[in-house]
């Protein structure tokens, strides 16, 4: 397997502990969006970044910074999904939810891995971590957290745990913690 390494944009500032491992912390600044009033939905209240100048979510913004590395990935929504079934998005419509756009995973070895995950943690996406990237061979896990707002569920601690059984080693986690500029 070959270790690509996080993009430099994205490196790693220390750990955080999750269940009974240090995971890669990283810490970023990204910039509000500025015009609020032209965007009708924002995912109970999420703060809106600019990304591409437009409207984002910070998981959008930590996509992108895989993307401009040469990475291919997804941002992953179980929120209201079917157990087996998440929602595999590259940014988000102002609409909300509904108007959303589900991008396959073309990548049968990605499709695999995760159902194999979602398998091993009882049969379900619930937890899988916000972005889902992936270079070479290399399948990358990342948490988006708002600094001092957001914390780890138990159930992202489950899916990292049911990951882990299925091999994917700690390094293939980080935890992104963000604050707005």
């Amino acid at each position: 397997m070959t270790n690509h390494p996080l993009p430099g944009s994205l490196s790693t500032s220390g750990t955080i502990v999750l269940g009974q491992h240090n995971i890669p912390l990283a810490s970023v600044r990204f910039t509000a969006y500025a015009d609020n009033e032209h965007t009708a939905d924002t995912f109970g209240g999420k703060a809106l970044i600019e990304v591409d100048g437009r409207p984002q979510f910070a998981e959008v913004a930590i996509l992108r910074l895989f993307e401009a590395d040469g990475w291919q990935g997804r941002w992953v929504e179980t929120y209201g999904k079917p157990a087996m079934r998440p929602g595999l998005w590259r940014e988000w419509h102002p609409d909300g939810p509904a108007a959303q756009v589900h991008v396959p995973i073309e990548e049968t070895w990605v499709n695999e891995r995760l159902h194999t995950i979602a398998a091993a943690n009882g049969n379900t996406y619930s937890g899988c971590w916000d972005v889902v990237v992936w270079k070479g061979d290399r399948l990358v896990f990342a948490e988006s957290k708002r600094k001092g707002k957001d914390r780890i569920r138990g159930t992202q601690v489950r899916w990292m745990e049911a990951a882990m059984r299925c091999g994917c080693p700690v390094d293939d986690f980080v935890v992104v913690e963000w604050g707005l500029a």
